[in-house]
């Protein structure tokens, strides 16, 4: 299954580069002027972290329609940069409340850890190492927020907790997932996060969560067999075959000259 993902998520980047450097660029914009701004008032505390939270804010609400859009192209339909708009304006608060959320976790992460290692000793250390795995869970599962967003709609509360339900039932491929997307952004850097960025950060989960729902529906129709049973047995070639014989193979050339495949 991580093998076909691999292959299915690049082929639909390389299809939509245009577009996802196009998504990538007013995020970016974005994200550098909040930030320089804050920077610039920085000395009055109470309003540059207005204007940080204020950007995170914006931040999510631009990555849920940019999470829409990508969820189309692990869906094998097509989009307009202007379907961007439409999709913020059907769900906008979500987008402000996990942009808030996120930038609320990074400031008590950033803040109680060194605090709790300043302090030292049996205690001071245990807290640290507590806080430190307790953000890992959450950022292990927040990855999945705007994927599940995307397809499977719900308010937010729904949507968060069935991001802490996929990673606890998948904590495996969560941790392949974090890297995946780590690696996709340390390559990104290299190209003033223009590509993939995060738009084909958000492309891959959207691939991931897809396919991922596909052992969902298996296990929903087999349920004769006890939870064990079927997960150690599901056929992920069979339920999976419908996308390799869609996606198929391409050559280099297909690549370089796609109008001539």
């Amino acid at each position: 299954m991580i093998r076909f993902f691999l292959k299915k998520s690049f082929y639909s980047g390389w299809d939509n580069l245009i577009a996802i450097i196009g998504l990538n660029i007013p995020l970016l914009g974005l994200a550098i002027g909040g930030y320089l701004l804050a920077g610039v008032v920085a000395s009055i505390v109470p309003l540059s972290l207005a204007i940080l939270c204020a950007t995170a804010a914006a931040i999510g609400v631009v990555l849920v329609g940019i999470s829409g859009c990508m969820a189309k192209v692990a869906s094998y339909k097509s989009f307009r940069l202007s379907d961007v708009v439409s999709l913020i304006r059907e769900s906008w608060g979500h987008g402000v409340l996990f942009g808030l959320l996120v930038a609320a976790a990074v400031l008590v992460v950033s803040v109680s850890i060194p605090f709790y290692f300043k302090i030292g000793g049996f205690v001071g250390y245990l807290l640290a190492a507590v806080l430190f795995w307790a953000a890992a869970i959450v950022a292990l599962s927040l990855q999945w927020f705007l994927p599940i967003r995307s397809q499977l709609g719900g308010g937010f509360a729904v949507c968060l907790r069935k991001s802490f339900v996929i990673f606890f039932d998948n904590p495996g491929f969560s941790v392949f997932m974090f890297v995946h997307g780590a690696l996709l952004l340390f390559v990104s850097f290299f190209i003033f996060f223009l590509v993939p960025g995060p738009s084909g950060v958000l492309l891959g989960h959207n691939e991931a969560l897809r396919l991922r729902l596909y052992k969902y529906d298996w296990l929903e129709r087999n349920g004769d067999r006890t939870p064990r049973d079927a997960r150690r047995a599901i056929p992920w070639a069979e339920l999976l075959e419908h996308d390799v014989e869609t996606v198929g193979d391409r050559s280099f050339k297909d690549f370089i000259f796609p109008w001539k495949g």
